[in-house]
């Protein structure tokens, strides 16, 4: 079996941990090239790829999708040539719309990190779709530092709301502004909602004109209805964030990465210019508060798994879905997203209790050690590539005895 994996550039934060699935595939016996994709010269990838003769295709978050034209449409590339293509998605594929969006995909199969990713894979056209827990190449992680100097980190970005709030409203119709703030208030109250279910309840509650409006304006937008839930969900997302860091006065937070706003006295923020420096960061921290993006609706994703590796105990909002990952009180401390008195009430035990927000941290580290291995996951890819190559060589001789 033949892997060609498309690349724009060297992979960056969690997408370095793909490395292993590759490298897994390659020890299973699979042949692999690397092909770097050049916006400029898509004719070389094309040359590359007829000469290498690929049974698959893989890529992340379809960012190595080429469209050709056949009978006058346009047309992924792996469905002229008839290889099947994987497409990796660490996020959710309504950030990546613009590579999949307007396209029909025969041969496309999206391996996800999240249920709630068929929600908006199905959106955009693509109906094949598998679940892979997210997994951790653990070599790209440093040695954590014997003594921690950071009591308790918070993870960006954290926004103003109103910054987005005021550079969305610049976008939108007036008439459909109002569904913007809406939908998004909605998913701050209902965290683990996504934005496509959120929107479509919310404007259910609309009236009928608004409805109408909202419908005609979309089938002429469409794609600026696709921006709408990306920016819905990360106004959720910011709304979230900067409720929980504005009541955290009083204490001395590291607020880590992109900070826009106005910083309250007693916190801090730690700028980020590297993978390797906010790897370091987490070393060096008893707790990493993190608050989930919308754009994680029901899975663990990368992050969580990335500080519990650093041994930095996971302080992370309950979901119903987190026991399946992390065992809550042992291997990483939950709070309630909007229960103001819990998430004090355990910040304040854990600083008044480092030790016991070492030993959390220390077994998240030793759980995804234990489970957040690519094995089992690339088993489970290796047994589908064999799968297809079986299907299509009991096709293809299915239809040669016909012939004959």
């Amino acid at each position: 079996m033949r892997l060609a994996f498309l690349k724009v550039g060297e992979p960056q934060g969690s997408l370095k941990h793909v490395k292993v699935l590759i490298d897994y595939l390659k020890e299973r016996g699979v042949e692999f090239k690397e092909i770097e994709l050049d916006p400029g010269n898509v004719q070389k990838t094309v040359e590359e790829l007829q000469e290498f003769r690929p049974a698959f295709t893989m890529d992340l978050n379809a960012t190595g999708i080429i469209v050709g034209e056949q009978e006058g449409k346009k047309t992924p590339l792996y469905d002229i040539f008839g290889f099947v293509h994987f497409s990796f998605f660490t996020e959710d594929p309504l950030l990546h719309f613009p590579n999949l969006f307007g396209l029909q995909h025969r041969n496309l199969i999206a391996l996800v990190t999240d249920i709630k990713y068929a929600d908006s894979l199905r959106m955009l056209g693509v109906e094949n779709i598998s679940y892979l827990t997210p997994f951790l190449d653990f070599s790209v992680f440093p040695q954590a530092p014997e003594e921690r100097d950071i009591d308790i980190a918070f993870l960006g970005p954290v926004i103003d709301p109103q910054i987005i709030v005021n550079s969305v409203q610049k976008s939108l119709p007036e008439n459909i502004f109002p569904l913007f703030i809406e939908t998004g208030e909605y998913m701050f109250r209902n965290p683990e909602v996504n934005a496509v279910t959120a929107l479509n309840y919310v404007l259910g509650l609309f009236n009928p004109q608004v409805q109408q409006e909202f419908s005609d304006w979309r089938q002429k937008n469409e794609e600026a209805f696709l921006r709408l839930l990306n920016d819905t969900a990360i106004y959720a997302t910011m709304r979230k964030r900067w409720y929980l860091v504005n009541f955290l006065d009083g204490i001395n937070l590291k607020i880590v990465g992109e900070f826009q706003g106005e910083l309250k006295e007693d916190h801090e923020n730690i700028k980020v210019n590297s993978y390797e420096e906010l790897l370091d960061i987490y070393g060096r921290s008893y707790i990493t508060v993190m608050s989930f993006p919308h754009t994680v609706p029901s899975g663990i994703g990368f992050t969580p798994l990335e500080v519990s590796a650093m041994g930095s105990a996971p302080m992370i909002d309950y979901r119903g879905t987190l026991p399946g990952f992390l065992t809550p009180g042992e291997e990483v401390i939950p709070y309630m997203p909007l229960d103001r008195a819990d998430i004090e009430e355990k910040v304040l035990y854990y600083l008044d209790n480092l030790e016991e927000a070492k030993e959390i941290g220390e077994k998240a580290r030793n759980a995804v050690i234990e489970r957040y291995r690519v094995d089992d996951r690339g088993e489970f890819l290796y047994n589908m590539m064999k799968d297809i190559v079986s299907q299509a060589q009991q096709q293809a001789q299915v239809q040669q005895e016909d012939k004959g």
